[in-house]
């Protein structure tokens, strides 16, 4: 037997269409960019967060540490989704946004 022929074989059996196979990669195609967006947004905004506060006048303290720690775990957490890594990657970037609502809270201020 050929390969192509254990592949239509396989691809017969169970009532599941050829397309399956592809239905998955892009399924998996669309969670990666979901994730990576979502990643991309927390970092961006711990980022905007910094300037801001720091334009407000604010004195450096813990709170930008929280910030930048929000914005890196962010961008790793994008890293994470672009190499398919996507559940690392959407645990990493909630860490990373609780950091930063942690950093935005009147304790900081």
């Amino acid at each position: 037997m050929t390969a192509d022929e254990l592949r239509s074989q396989f691809q017969a059996q169970g009532g599941r269409g050829p397309g399956l196979v592809e239905e998955r990669r892009r399924e998996a195609r669309q969670a990666r960019g979901v994730y990576a967006a979502v990643a991309g947004l927390v970092a961006v905004v711990c980022l905007v967060l910094i300037g801001v506060r720091l334009g407000q006048g604010d004195a450096l303290g813990v709170w930008i540490a929280t910030y930048a720690m929000g914005a890196a775990l962010g961008g790793w957490g994008f890293v994470l989704a672009r190499i398919g890594h996507t559940r690392w990657a959407m645990m990493v970037t909630c860490i990373g946004g609780a950091l930063a609502g942690l950093g935005d809270s009147p304790a900081f201020h």
